[in-house]
C-alpha cells in the first residue's frame, strides 16, 4: 500500500518544536518498520536538506516542497496546491494522510485522493488564548474558514481523544468513519531510567498564556517555602509571547525564586528526554489542550502527572491513581497537589508505576502504528482512487 502523508515535519529531529511535529515523527519511524507500507512523506521547507534526511530514514520516501509564499490564505493556497498536486501526481498514494485540521488538510483534501485527517489541536478554543491580537485573528479565520470546512466534508478522521469528536460533533458528516487513535510516543521514553534528582518539577511545553505557567511559578513559590530544596523547570522555547514570559520573570524575581526556578529554552531531543529521566513530576496547568504529548512521554517515562481538568486531558490522567486533575486556575489546590506527591515518595513511584503500564498499553508507538496501518487499509479498500481527481472549493 503507497501511503503521502502531508504535515509538518521536523527536518532537524534533533530538535523537534511542539507536539505535532514530535507525534508525526514518532509515527513515521514505527511506520518505517512495516514492510506492506511504500511511505511517502511531504512536508515544506528547505528542498536542499533532502538527502540529508532521506538518510536517516531511508525506508522512506521524503518530499521537501519550497514553503508557500506570504498570504497563500488569501489566494487559497494555489501555490501550494499546485506543488502538493504535482507531488501526489508523482506519488500516485493509495492514502493521503494529513496531519493537522488546517492547510495541509485542506489542501490534500482538493486533491480528490483518499484522504483522511488527524486532528492535534482546535483552533477556534486555541484563538482565545493567544498573545497577540494578530495571532488570535490568524487562529479564527483559520478555525472558521479552514478548520470547520475540513471536519465538515472529510469523509476520514483519526480523532486522537473522544473530546475532538464530541467538539466536532456538530460539523462531521453522517458517513464519517472514525478511528481513535493517540498519538504515538517513541520507544526511547519507554526505556529511560528511573534516576530522579529528587523533588524536581518538569513543566514541558511553551511559555505561553494558554498554557499558563504563571500559575505554577505561582503554586511553586509556596512549594518552595515548605520544602528549600524543591526544583521547577521551565523546558520549553519562550519567544512567542515574549510579553508572558517577561510576567514570569517578573513574578520568578519577586517571589526571590532564581536559584530554584529555571527557564530552559527550547531543548533538543536527547536533552528533554533527560530532564523526562531526572524529574519527579510534570505539571502542565494549561487553560486548553487537546492530548498533550509531554503528558503521554510523562507516564512513558514513568512520572506522575498534575495537569487541568481541560481538554481531552481527563481521557489521559487517571485522577488519584496515574495523576492528578486539578481546576484551570486553583493555584492552592495545585500546590497541595505538587507537595503531596514531592513528600511521598511512594506515591510518587506507585503513580509512576501506573502511568507508565497506561501509557504502554494506549501510546507506544508500535501499537499506534499497527492501528494507523489498518486504518489505512480499511481507508483504501472503502475509497479506491477515482480516475478523475474532483477539485473541492471552499464554500
Amino acid at each position: 500500500m503507497r501511503v503521502a502523508i502531508v504535515g509538518d515535519y521536523p527536518l532537524n529531529t534533533n530538535h523537534i518544536w511542539g507536539g505535532v511535529e514530535a507525534a508525526f515523527a514518532y509515527l513515521v519511524r514505527e511506520l518505517a518498520r512495516c514492510k506492506e507500507l511504500e511511505l511517502h512523506i511531504i512536508t515544506l521547507g528547505d528542498p536542499a536538506r533532502a538527502r540529508e534526511i532521506q538518510a536517516k530514514l531511508p525506508q522512506v520516501n521524503f518530499h521537501i516542497l519550497p514553503p508557500f509564499p506570504r498570504l497563500e490564505f488569501a489566494r487559497n493556497f494555489r501555490s501550494y496546491q499546485k506543488t502538493l498536486d504535482a507531488a501526489l501526481m508523482s506519488i500516485r498514494p493509495d492514502v493521503v494522510h494529513a496531519q493537522g485540521g488546517t492547510d495541509h488538510a485542506y489542501v490534500a483534501l482538493r486533491a480528490g485522493y483518499p484522504t483522511v485527517i488527524t486532528v492535534h489541536g482546535v483552533q477556534s478554543e486555541d484563538s482565545k488564548y493567544q498573545g497577540t491580537l494578530h495571532q488570535r485573528a490568524r487562529k479564527w479565520f483559520y478555525s472558521r474558514l479552514i478548520e470547520r470546512y475540513n471536519l465538515s466534508h472529510t469523509r476520514h478522521l483519526i480523532a486522537i481523544s473522544q473530546y475532538v469528536t464530541q467538539y466536532f460533533a456538530p460539523l462531521l458528516r453522517r458517513d464519517i468513519s472514525i478511528y481513535y487513535i493517540p498519538n504515538a510516543i517513541d520507544d526511547s521514553f519507554f526505556r529511560l531510567p528511573r534516576a530522579t534528582r529528587g523533588k524536581t518539577i518538569l513543566y514541558a511545553g511553551r511559555v505561553i498564556r494558554r498554557k499558563r505557567a504563571l500559575d505554577l511559578v505561582r503554586a511553586f513559590a509556596r512549594v518552595a517555602h515548605e520544602m528549600p530544596g524543591a526544583q521547577l523547570l521551565l523546558a520549553g522555547e519562550y519567544h512567542s509571547e515574549p510579553n508572558y514570559v517577561e510576567q514570569v520573570r517578573n513574578l520568578i524575581r519577586q517571589e526571590k525564586l532564581e536559584r530554584c526556578v529555571h527557564l530552559l529554552g527550547g531543548l533538543s531531543e536527547q536533552a528533554i528526554l533527560h530532564e523526562f529521566a531526572q524529574c519527579d513530576v510534570l505539571a502542565l496547568p494549561s487553560v486548553q489542550e487537546t492530548t498533550p504529548m509531554v503528558i503521554a512521554q510523562a507516564m512513558a517515562a514513568g512520572k506522575p502527572v498534575i495537569a487541568t481538568r481541560v481538554g481531552g486531558i481527563p481521557e489521559m490522567i487517571q485522577d488519584g491513581r496515574t495523576g492528578f486533575l486539578v481546576r484551570v486556575g486553583a493555584v492552592e489546590d495545585l500546590e497541595k497537589k505538587l507537595l503531596c506527591l514531592l513528600k511521598d515518595d511512594c506515591l510518587q513511584k506507585e503513580m509512576g508505576q501506573a502511568a507508565r503500564l497506561f501509557a504502554q498499553e494506549n501510546y507506544h508507538a508500535e501499537a499506534v502504528a499497527q492501528k494507523t496501518y489498518r486504518a489505512y487499509t480499511n481507508i483504501g479498500i472503502a475509497s479506491p482512487i477515482p480516475k478523475l481527481q474532483p477539485r473541492i472549493e471552499l464554500a
